[in-house]
């Protein structure tokens, strides 16, 4: 690619972009139904021409700006539940490192998805559905695996992941990118905060890998614990 097409190839890149955010204020402030593509080349200062060059319809718009990202969480949350070789502790915070990140770096995206639900086909309202039920499904299948393994405190996996997620979203309504700390950081501290809200207390997290033998000696545990406070009171 030489250097002209090259240049004409960025600022089409950057147009896009452009027309994607202002759609993005645009749909959250009038919602989908009270914007027009005039409205967007206007606030552009373009021509509609110029918008549907990159757009076809309004809809072509709001499907970009919701199933593209949505999708690309599923996708990131899928990779690092299918590998095998870390544990849950860590996919738990890969999980939620990754998402918080993807929703700090596009959260016009993500406001628009939060908003503009009922303005949306039945078809893309689906997809949209889908792609959450998918990363739900995957931040619950971790915490349950690290219940299971003893890594992680008894707790129901599915309110945990609701709110783990629910933490990372609303981060796409309040993170200001000029401020002092940058996506990735906001995104590890969010991690950190995870996993210790789930993590097992240190003496009640098993010595080796989670089987009966283990499971017993912490039962053990909590009876020799349970007898003393009991015969300490009497």
């Amino acid at each position: 690619m030489n250097d002209v097409s090259t240049k004409a190839t960025l600022k089409g890149e950057a147009l896009r972009s452009a027309i994607l955010d202002v759609a993005a204020k645009l749909f959250i402030e009038r919602g989908t139904a009270g914007t027009s593509m005039q409205d967007i080349a206007e606030a552009l200062g373009l021509s509609r021409t110029a918008v549907y060059y990159y757009f076809k319809s309004k809809e072509a718009i709001q499907r970009s700006l919701t199933e593209e990202v949505l999708s690309t969480a599923r996708r990131l949350a899928g990779e690092t539940v299918a590998r095998d070789d870390i544990d849950p502790v860590t996919a738990l915070r890969a999980l939620v490192s990754q998402h918080a990140e993807l929703i700090l770096s596009r959260p016009a995206e993500f406001r628009v998805a939060d908003r503009t639900e009922a303005d949306m086909t039945p078809k893309q309202r689906a997809s949209v559905q889908s792609a959450r039920r998918n990363v739900l499904e995957n931040f619950s299948g971790v915490i349950e695996r690290g219940v299971r393994e003893g890594q992680f405190r008894i707790v129901d996996a599915r309110v945990a992941a609701f709110s783990l997620i629910g933490m990372c979203n609303w981060s796409a309504w309040w993170y200001k990118s000029s401020g002092r700390l940058s996506c990735a950081e906001v995104a590890d501290i969010m991690a950190e905060m995870a996993v210790h809200a789930l993590l097992r207390d240190e003496a009640r997290r098993p010595r080796a890998p989670a089987d009966v033998r283990e499971s017993l000696r912490l039962v053990r545990e909590d009876l020799d614990y349970l007898e003393k406070v009991v015969l300490s009171d009497r």
